[in-house]
């Protein structure tokens, strides 16, 4: 039980932080103080990247637990 509430705990961190790379961009993109060079970018794609991430391993660790239940 405990295991299941982690894995959609970590579902939802990673959610979050697809949600904040997002909104990183969305910011980045309607900037108009200074020029947002292409580095600029590279914050908001790693976020996202990371929270990609995050819901691989909360896949594998929910298709793990199935696999325990199982067999």
């Amino acid at each position: 039980m405990r295991t299941t509430i982690l894995a959609y705990a970590i579902a939802i961190f990673g959610l979050a932080l697809i949600a904040a790379g997002a909104l990183d961009i969305y910011v980045l993109s309607n900037e108009q103080m200074f020029e947002v060079t292409l580095s600029d970018y590279g914050a908001a794609i790693r976020t996202i990247a990371g929270g990609l991430i995050m819901l691989g391993l909360a896949q594998a660790l929910r298709l793990l637990l199935e696999i325990n239940v199982r067999g």
